[in-house]
């Protein structure tokens, strides 16, 4: 039964003289109990897409939006604000990204849904307190009752997920829509949370929309595919047809960025060369005609339109991929040569244990301790990476706390270029803060937004003494892909690549030994991530950097790393050369990791990726 039809959705932001067309005639539709993904770049319009079903674009004249978007026969373009109010929340419902965002600080779980859950019913509070207590065992949160009076800084990212989806479900919505639902998840909670919301659509008979850039998960979960770009539908079809034969050249160009499990080792990975269309600017062709492998004379003059191109696949291209296409394989350039150990190490971690107290009694007596770290050694080589994998408190990011000096290690030695980092004395701990740096995960979060590009690049290079002249700062934007038009500009003036980009380089302005890389590609779309991906590999070759690459994404770390430690529990429970670690795991753990990692797009999985319980 059709659940949502989108026709003709058009919205544009910006004055008259100079409108963005985020999204330009859009057509989509879900059945009930179907989940369609919504693939593409950042800024192709999936996002602002979902906004405009839920009624959140802005109101005009910031924002006008035309065309009609009808729920279950119900148009609900046009609604006021009364409206809206009754059809969001109740029939329409959506999960962010971020549920730290998403959910009141200052409020507890349980009041939170039971004001969602009174907001659209005439009920009583313990009604709705029972309603939440239903939403989070829907939402499979371990002892429910305790956590309607928990706060969410209480919980871990992947509890927070769940109540996230937990205050979506409580009114029973006929449409979902998850918007990068499990971004910056681990692989084990990314599988519970996927298999979690397949179940719910399945039992409640609900339609998804699950936005994503994780093209693996769109095979293993999505009935239907839409691939946006530059604010259009370019390609639409069943999710096993459209991945295994796709029709678009856009839509094969962002099967061969992603990362996969079955590449040769160090693999550069196929970056979609240039950058997406300026949307103020609208050009009469295709809009992925300057970065096309296979354009023709007319993509420059003449837009295309939806057209099929096999049962009930659409593909809008002037000059698609031949059916049946090779299926989309890894880069054919050679893989990047492995650096061999050469000399002493630039790291060392021996023994290194790291214990917080827990205290408890009017008197705070420590009663026990949580062992982050207990026990771990590594070695760091200069021009290699060292992937430290293991899912969300596996004690991955406590343990470089101890490098970086902001955590004091409760035993064991952490020595960088044969310096207690515990003990450092000034000379060394100015070589210590010059030579070792970070490049954190949020982009959005790591750069001052009140700063210039400029300011940014130049801050540590005046903090170490070192060159911060004009020439400097355009070097090292040239070095990261980026020209000196960027200098003047602030953050909120670039895509989330873009960026991290930039982070890179204040990075390397120092003139570092040692990047530690912590989750640095993971909020990042395909295309970006294989661009930072490669440019890290070609840092690392120039300079002989070494590399401390904490994630959680198997795939990415098949990519660029040549060891591997698998951490679990405070402990290194397997290392050794990356190629060993895939081909001949020994551990039951670092197995299950790689079972779960979800696979490429076009060797998916025949069933849903299983979750694993702790």
């Amino acid at each position: 039964m059709r659940l949502l039809d989108i026709e003709n959705l058009t919205v544009t932001f910006g004055p008259p003289e100079r409108p963005v067309h985020a999204v330009a005639g859009v057509d989509l539709h879900v059945d009930a109990g179907e989940t369609l993904a919504v693939v593409g770049e950042s800024g192709s319009g999936k996002t602002v897409t979902a906004l405009s079903v839920l009624g959140l674009t802005p109101r005009p004249p910031a924002c006008h939006t035309t065309g009609s978007v009808r729920l279950a026969g119900t148009e609900l373009t046009g609604l006021n604000a009364r409206g809206w109010r009754a059809v969001r929340g109740r029939d329409v419902a959506m999960v962010f990204q971020d549920p730290s965002t998403a959910l009141n600080p200052l409020l507890t779980l349980g009041t939170q849904i039971a004001d969602a859950v009174r907001a659209h019913e005439p009920v009583s509070r313990a009604a709705a307190r029972e309603r939440a207590v239903a939403a989070l065992e829907l939402a499979r949160l371990p002892e429910p009752r305790t956590r309607l009076a928990q706060y969410p800084h209480q919980l871990s990212g992947g509890m927070r997920q769940r109540a996230a989806i937990a205050l979506a479900l409580a009114t029973g919505p006929k449409l979902l829509i998850a918007d990068e639902p499990t971004t910056a998840l681990d692989v084990a909670v990314q599988a519970e949370i996927l298999e979690m919301l397949d179940s719910l659509r399945r039992d409640l008979g609900m339609g998804l929309i699950l936005i994503t850039h994780d093209l693996g998960t769109v095979a293993t979960h999505a009935d239907r595919v839409a691939v946006m770009y530059a604010g259009r539908v370019v390609e639409t079809g069943p999710a096993a047809q459209l991945l295994g034969y796709p029709r678009m050249p856009y839509t094969r160009a962002l099967l061969a960025a992603t990362p996969r499990l079955d590449a040769p080792a160090r693999q550069r990975l196929a970056a979609i060369g240039g950058q997406p269309p300026d949307l103020r600017e609208p050009t009469p062709g295709c809009a992925f005609a300057p970065r096309c492998p296979v354009v023709l004379d007319a993509c420059h003059e003449r837009r295309p339109a939806l057209e099929p191109h096999g049962p009930d696949q659409w593909a809008a291209c002037l000059n698609p991929v031949p059916a049946p296409a090779e299926t989309p394989g890894p880069d054919v350039t050679a893989p990047v040569a492995a650096v061999p150990p050469d000399g002493p190490p630039v790291a060392e971690f021996d023994e290194v244990v790291l214990h917080y107290p827990v205290r408890r009694g009017a008197l705070r007596r420590v009663v026990d301790h949580v062992r982050a770290v207990d026990g771990v050694g590594l070695r760091l080589y200069p021009g290699r990476t060292l992937a430290l994998v293991g899912e969300s408190g596996s004690g991955k990011t406590s343990l470089t706390r101890t490098l970086l000096r902001l955590e004091r290690p409760s035993g064991g030695t952490v020595r960088y270029a044969g310096i207690d980092v515990t003990r450092p004395d000034r000379a060394e701990l100015r070589r210590l803060q010059r030579e070792v740096q970070v490049v954190f995960q949020n982009p959005y979060a790591s750069l001052d937004p009140r700063m210039t590009v400029a300011q940014i690049l130049a801050e540590p290079l005046r903090v170490h003494r070192l060159d911060d002249s004009h020439a400097e700062l355009v070097r090292l934007l040239h070095q990261v892909g980026l020209d000196a038009t960027a200098l003047d500009r602030h953050p909120a003036a670039f895509s989330g690549g873009q960026r991290q980009r930039i982070a890179i380089a204040r990075a390397l302005g120092p003139r570092p030994r040692l990047i530690v890389c912590d989750e640095a590609v993971s909020a990042l779309d395909v295309s970006i991530q294989a661009q930072v991906l490669n440019l890290l590999t070609d840092l690392q070759r120039e300079h002989g950097l070494a590399y401390l690459f904490i994630t959680h994404d198997l795939a990415v770390v098949r990519s660029v790393a040549h060891d591997i430690a698998v951490m679990r529990h405070g402990r290194i429970v397997e290392q050794g050369p990356a190629e060993q670690i895939y081909d001949q795991p020994t551990h039951e753990y670092t197995r299950l990791l790689l079972e779960m990692a979800p696979g490429h797009p076009t060797r998916a999985h025949t069933g849903r990726t299983a979750a694993w319980s702790r």
